[in-house]
């Protein structure tokens, strides 16, 4: 298949499969039909089945097959153009397809590994058949302390956390100055003071890692952009809580920022009750990610 760049906004860089066949998949000839006549009698060709993911998440290695059968009396080399649209755009050739099938064989073409990274509907047309099939590409789920590697050169991780009734937690014990193991005058340091969570509920301290893996600098998303869900519902943000709050802006190139995320949720929620979900509109289409336990 002729190498071609696909549209920017799947996520792809390229295209260019290999088959069970023995046709070349880096041709140069335009096809003019779906047959080529190589031998004595005539090959016919027809798609005797293919294997499409229905939806694959974003950041997920992603393949397809077609298989082609060549139901004639004589060999001959299968050729025709794929074409590709993203979401309701326009149709575009991303390739060629080109197998030699022996008369009464079929042979299968693999997609290379493609890696989708924004949220939309990916459509292949097989030209000769005018045949169509869809891939949805869908939000990434994580567990807590996994990254999620946006498409602009960030890695979002968020790690997990803790409930706390009231927040910072008073401990002065654990605040001490390194001098105060060696010496009976030296003084602790105390910490802020502790804030109730209102009542009926509790404190959801979460922490969140954001690095930049390029060498410029790149906007780190605010805290208000990560939404706490419980059962599904959205819990209210008070970062005016935090400890160590996390804060977004400029993030210089190859560093990482680690903050708090501080939402109010109610007394006995369980770990496995919490969603946090992140979300972005970029130029070339949106993402979405989300952490669970």
């Amino acid at each position: 298949m002729r190498r071609r760049v696909f549209l920017a906004s799947a996520g792809i860089a390229a295209l260019a499969g290999c088959s069970s066949g023995t046709g070349s998949n880096d041709g140069t000839a335009t096809p003019t039909s779906a047959s080529t006549q190589t031998q004595t009698g005539d090959p016919n060709f027809e798609i005797r089945g293919t294997r499409f993911p229905g939806s694959k998440t974003l950041n997920v290695a992603t393949t397809f097959v077609i298989a082609i059968e060549n139901t004639g009396t004589g060999a001959g080399t299968f050729t025709s153009e794929l074409d590709m649209r993203v979401g309701d755009g326009q149709w575009e050739t991303a390739g060629e397809i080109e197998m030699d099938i022996p008369a009464g064989e079929t042979a299968e073409w693999h997609s290379p590994e493609f890696l989708p990274q924004y949220l939309t509907t990916l459509h292949f047309r097989l030209s000769e058949f005018d045949q169509t099939w869809s891939i949805e590409i869908t939000p990434r789920e994580l567990d807590f302390g996994n990254y999620y590697a946006v498409p602009n050169g960030l890695y979002i991780n968020v790690l997990g956390g803790a409930f706390e009734s009231a927040y910072p937690t008073s401990d002065e014990s654990t605040n001490s100055t390194a001098t105060a193991t060696a010496t009976a005058t030296a003084t602790p340091t105390p910490t802020a003071t502790p804030t109730q969570a209102p009542d009926g509920e509790t404190w959801a301290v979460i922490s969140l890692d954001v690095r930049n893996r390029l060498q410029e600098p790149l906007t780190a998303p605010p805290a208000s952009s990560f939404d706490l869900k419980v059962g599904g519902e959205s819990r209210p943000q008070h970062q005016e809580v935090a400890e160590n709050p996390y804060e977004g802006g400029e993030l210089a190139g190859r560093t990482v920022r680690r903050g708090e995320l501080v939402y109010a949720v109610p007394e006995g929620t369980q770990v496995r009750d919490l969603s946090v979900v992140w979300d972005k509109s970029f130029p070339e289409g949106d993402v979405k990610c989300t952490w669970t336990k």
